[in-house]
């Protein structure tokens, strides 16, 4: 199995009475770790973990290699942290903080 990164982009699901997760805000993006087998298991185990989550799941891009992504100078200095929690926690999802955002995007 590899560690496998994404980013999932959320928003408030309507039909949860007192949401609050993102607080204000209208929507949130998350990085995202597993271990798993591939691309497609990892989006899948996101995609499964992120129904529990009562929020709604609009997109999962830069879906790659947790190597990859971290090979290129721009990456968010969260992964180191999130990169040793999954190291940890082999059986997770492992899931960064909450970027929200106050607008409504048209996805």
């Amino acid at each position: 199995m590899d560690l496998w990164t994404g980013r999932a982009y959320l928003k408030t699901n309507p039909a949860v009475k007192g949401f609050r997760r993102f607080g204000k805000g209208k929507g949130a993006y998350v990085n995202v770790f597993a271990w798993v087998e591939s691309k497609a298991a990892f989006e899948e185990r996101v995609r499964r973990h992120l129904k529990g989550l009562d929020c709604i799941l609009v997109e999962l891009e830069k879906v790659q290699l947790l190597e990859a992504r971290m090979s290129r100078e721009d990456y968010p200095e969260e992964l180191i942290d999130m990169r040793l929690t999954a190291t940890r926690k082999p059986n997770d999802t492992i899931l960064g903080a909450f970027h929200t955002w106050d607008q409504e995007h048209s996805n």
